[in-house]
């Protein structure tokens, strides 16, 4: 069999593509190998790649005196390209950097964030007042880092323990607040206001008996009544104190709405919610569904995705919810993948240019031993990402297949660049 090199601009009914410049996994195609029969299967093809291989052997006879021309004018539109692959690999290391640069200063955002809700849910408990001038401080941290490299915070939002929930939750729920915000386009008002009530939204559980907060299994009609008021009392002991605007006491009151009307306190419907309270709404039950609590183990971030896709008619807004799965991306910060190496490593920052091709902690060789010290690779490098047997991700796999304590990864700030 021959192998020639061709451009997929240049294709032509007849020829028989083996090979792509990307992996077959990385397209919807469901057997590798494709005969070019329409302009529609080139249309298709270029979707995912600039150049493929074509098979001679499987190739219609009366092309092939072609395939040697076509072929030498791909290496020389190759050539041409390599300044283009050199600004690809600064762009990936630039990406890599900016991330190892930013989680340091988003650990020291993390760790304060981290105390202040502490200490202001013991404030609600003890029924003292909020110190929300510390809050707004903190958010527009978040706020800042977000906006320089947002993957750094969401990195952090994967560092979850079963017993601290409560205190995480309305962090990650802030976090993934403000990088959706950043996604739809809010402008630095909006993010303070969508940040703040995030950030806020669960201080009303605290004036909840802890005997319901922490019970490990379903809660009774009566029990789930006197949950289903801690939007209201978040509320009232905010408005009461005074200092914050109206839209983030509207996000504490109403981010447990659904658009069909069953949701609570009020019951309201569809676009009698706010937009900024249905943006927590969404992203309160993405956090609590991929957590670990008392009552139930988290699931895998794909897979809460596709829940609550399935689940958009009743609950949420489906634009949003759309927008919220593009935010992400399609292998979510904290998805446990295996390479077509056999490695396996933790996704750790998804480029919004190179959604298929992330920055990933390595933590497993190809022969399923630990690496003494994590390995932070780029996908997107060219090095990596081009080539007969680019790297990529082979499937993500659930965290209970693996051996791996995330948290206690995500807490290592050491790390090799490989």
């Amino acid at each position: 069999m021959s192998k020639y090199k061709v451009q997929v601009d240049d294709l032509e009914q007849g020829m028989f593509v083996s090979e792509l410049d990307c992996s077959w996994s990385e397209t919807d195609y469901l057997l590798e190998g494709l005969m070019i029969q329409s302009d529609d299967d080139v249309i298709s093809l270029k979707r995912y790649c600039k150049h493929v291989f074509v098979d001679s052997d499987r190739t219609h006879q009366s092309i092939l005196p072609h395939l040697d021309t076509l072929s030498k004018k791909s290496e020389t539109t190759t050539q041409e390209s390599s300044s283009d692959n050199i600004h690809l690999a600064k762009a990936a290391d630039k990406e890599q950097t900016d991330f190892q640069v930013e989680i340091k200063i988003a650990r020291d955002i993390h760790t304060r964030t981290k105390g202040y809700i502490v200490t202001a849910m013991e404030d609600v408990r003890l029924g003292n007042s909020v110190d929300t001038e510390a809050a707004k401080e903190l958010v527009s941290g978040m706020t800042e880092s977000i906006t320089r490299t947002p993957n750094a915070m969401m990195w952090l939002s994967q560092m979850k323990k079963r017993d601290e929930y409560t205190t995480i939750h309305c962090m990650n729920v802030c976090i993934l607040a403000l990088s959706f915000g950043r996604t739809l386009g809010l402008d630095k008002t909006e993010l303070q206001l969508v940040g703040l009530g995030a950030l806020l939204h669960d201080l009303g559980k605290m004036r909840i008996s802890l005997d319901i907060l922490n019970k490990p299994g379903r809660l009774t009609r009566e029990e789930f009544a006197e949950m289903k008021k801690h939007p209201t009392i978040g509320y009232d002991l905010l408005k009461e104190q005074g200092g914050l605007p109206d839209a983030v006491l509207d996000i504490v009151l109403h981010h447990h709405e659904r658009i069909n009307g069953g949701g609570y306190p009020e019951g309201l419907m569809g676009e009698n919610i706010n937009r900024l309270a249905k943006i927590v709404s969404i992203v309160d039950v993405y956090d609590a569904i991929t957590s670990d609590r008392c009552y139930h183990d988290g699931i895998a971030p794909y897979e809460a995705l596709k829940d609550m896709y399935s689940w958009v008619n009743d609950n949420f807004d489906k634009e949003l919810i759309e927008q919220f799965i593009k935010c992400l991306g399609i292998y979510p910060i904290g998805s446990m993948v295996q390479l077509n190496t056999g490695q396996v490593g933790i996704v750790v920052s998804a480029s919004e240019k190179s959604r298929l091709r992330p920055i990933v902690l390595l933590l497993i060789n190809s022969k399923g031993e630990h690496y003494k010290r994590s390995k932070l690779i780029n996908l997107a490098h060219p090095k990596l990402a081009q080539g007969s047997q680019p790297l990529d991700i082979k499937e993500i796999l659930d965290n209970s297949d693996c051996d791996i304590d995330v948290p206690a990864v995500i807490a290592n700030e050491s790390f090799a660049v490989q």
